[in-house]
């Protein structure tokens, strides 16, 4: 349906990267077939924190970050079962699986390792890997959530603003020809 807008795509991660790569590699082959050009580069966003100790860039990422996300779980009840046979919806119908034999921690580490976060060095490497993985040419970090203080908020958000924003700028535009796994690039060449 996205493809046949004409509209890009916004990624909130909430899968493995890898799915989401294929997924992406679907839309766009359906993006070219119906309109005829490469589609625009992917938009990322994520839930970020950016601290200069690393040890304490987890601990708030696992208190606030997880602390989200635990809402999340919360609030659509994710560790039920009630989407497991919901049309659209399986894929979260999976997650009351993982609950189930794994526990709901294990859940809030997954979605802590898609997000962005630690010392500035390590949020730069995690939006490159991630630019690198899905194409994608914008990044909109969510920095404050699940009841983080503002001054908290404001401290990771400029801490990542003059460390991470200029490293970031320096990638340039992502290449249309690199948003393909090079699987599938080379098979169209």
């Amino acid at each position: 349906m996205m493809a046949e807008l004409g509209v890009g795509i916004l990624i909130i991660p909430q899968k493995p990267w890898d799915v989401v790569r294929d997924e992406l590699a679907q839309y766009r082959a359906a993006y070219r077939e119906v309109n005829g050009a490469d589609p625009l580069p992917t938009v990322c966003a994520g839930w970020t924190f950016c601290d200069p100790d690393a040890g304490r860039a987890r601990e708030m990422a696992v208190r606030y970050i997880g602390g989200y996300w635990d809402s999340v779980l919360r609030h659509y009840e994710l560790a039920k079962d009630h989407l497991k046979h919901t049309k659209g919806y399986e894929y979260y119908g999976r997650m009351s699986e993982i609950a189930a034999e794994h526990g709901t921690d294990a859940l809030s580490e997954f979605f802590l390792s898609l997000q962005v976060w630690g010392t500035p060095e390590q949020c730069y490497a995690r939006v490159a890997d991630i630019r690198e993985r899905v194409g994608c040419d914008t990044f909109v970090g969510c920095f404050r959530y699940a009841g983080m203080p503002v001054d908290e908020a404001e401290r990771s958000m400029r801490l990542f603003a003059t460390e991470v924003m200029p490293e970031l700028k320096n990638l340039g535009t992502a290449d249309p020809a690199r948003q393909a796994p090079a699987e599938s690039r080379a098979s169209s060449a």
